[in-house]
């Protein structure tokens, strides 16, 4: 990847390339992917602000829509650095026959769930985000066969993400 064509860091420039290249292919691995999946779930809480942050290219604009309803901004800032660190991980963890866990990724979705806790508590978020938001979880509980074998796979607890979500008094 070209440098000077990286949004914030290399990870968010590849969440946000990838979601950009397959939102039109709802049903493909990539679409689905859990880098991908990040942007879905930042696009259900913040809505078309966030894809318009990343098509202008303006990191300022991204943290500002993040930060409006609530999250600070050395949340904000420490979210786009552990979504760079998994992703980096998992480079990694790519060149080797043995894959390890990635202690980033139930980091990444429990940031996701306090912005939403933060984004709900500014303004009342309509229950079907929600159950969305929910339904992207990468968890041992989830519906999806993709997602359910993924939190398998990279999370040290496989379950901790859906009770974290449960705690939040969202339901599931």
């Amino acid at each position: 990847m070209n440098p000077s064509n990286i949004y914030i860091n290399e990870a968010i420039e590849y969440a946000f390339s990838t979601y950009e290249r397959t939102k039109d292919h709802k049903a493909t691995l990539d679409y689905n992917c859990f880098m991908c999946t990040i942007v879905r779930m930042l696009i259900l809480m913040y809505g078309e602000e966030i894809e318009l942050d990343y098509q202008t290219r303006n990191p300022a604009t991204l943290i500002y829509t993040i930060t409006k309803y609530g999250t600070s901004i050395e949340d904000a800032n420490n979210f786009m650095i552990i979504v760079d660190k998994f992703y980096q991980t998992e480079k990694h963890n790519a060149t080797k026959a043995i894959r390890k866990k990635n202690k980033y990724f139930n980091a990444i979705q429990k940031y996701l769930i306090d912005m939403l806790v933060k984004r709900n508590e500014h303004e009342k978020l309509d229950v079907r985000i929600i159950k969305n938001f929910y339904r992207l979880l990468f968890t041992a509980n989830s519906r999806s066969f993709y997602r359910k074998s993924n939190a398998l796979v990279l999370a040290y607890n496989p379950y901790e993400i859906d009770e974290y979500f449960k705690k939040q008094n969202f339901g599931g």
